[in-house]
């Protein structure tokens, strides 16, 4: 199995089956195009940075709404939370969806503006994979995503929407996310990460994903 990273919050994840999350298209936002393949894409909202449905490949469904399903042959769940913590005043909703794919989860929280409700936190506990935003301005920044981590306590927490260099998007850098966590904890596994599950360790490690 593998999770390769698209920048921003745009992860593939795959082995036969192929998952995308919020695909991003590039240019909009200063990154790379990316190039994803997949066989189901999660948007968690609707914004620019978050939708490109135009550059995935492959015959995919996509999946927008706050519901449980399967599609592709590929279960989930979700809830609805906000892009602010004003209850969505400021940027809306945006839908969290935990994906079971060859007997992991995946969790990605999208635009998350705040510590979610019991309900959230529920769907995020015990997931395999967390995928949640650092970089503040627009989301939850590292102090609040560390304490999300330290609640939740999945198997691997990956910080996401942090400032890349050459970004037009002027978000928070990763490091106030990382210094709440050990150095043994931390993992820099580039752009393209291969595992099994026999790879994941029962306590907390932290992949720092490149593009």
């Amino acid at each position: 199995m593998y999770i390769k990273y698209h920048g921003h919050a745009c992860f593939e994840i795959g082995n036969n089956k192929k998952i995308v999350f919020d695909p991003h298209d590039g240019t909009s936002i200063g990154l790379p195009k990316p190039d994803p393949i997949a066989d189901a894409v999660f948007i968690t909202h609707e914004h620019f940075d978050h939708n490109a449905i135009n550059v995935v490949k492959g015959k995919f469904s996509i999946v927008r709404e706050a519901n449980s399903g399967i599609v592709n042959g590929i279960k989930y769940d979700a809830v609805t939370q906000y892009h602010d913590d004003l209850k969505g005043k400021k940027r809306g909703e945006v839908k969290i969806y935990k994906v079971f794919l060859d007997g992991l989860s995946f969790t990605h929280v999208g635009d998350l503006g705040h510590i979610p409700d019991e309900k959230a936190l529920d769907l995020i506990k015990g997931s395999d994979f967390l995928f949640l935003p650092v970089g503040s301005i627009y989301t939850i920044d590292g102090n609040q995503a560390a304490e999300i981590v330290k609640i939740t306590r999945p198997r691997v927490a990956v910080p996401m929407h942090f400032y890349i260099p050459g970004s037009e998007l002027k978000l928070e850098k990763i490091d106030k996310f990382i210094s709440h966590f050990d150095k043994n904890q931390i993992k820099e596994v580039g752009k393209i990460k291969e595992f099994s599950k026999d790879d994941l360790k029962n306590n907390t490690e932290i992949w720092v994903f490149s593009v």
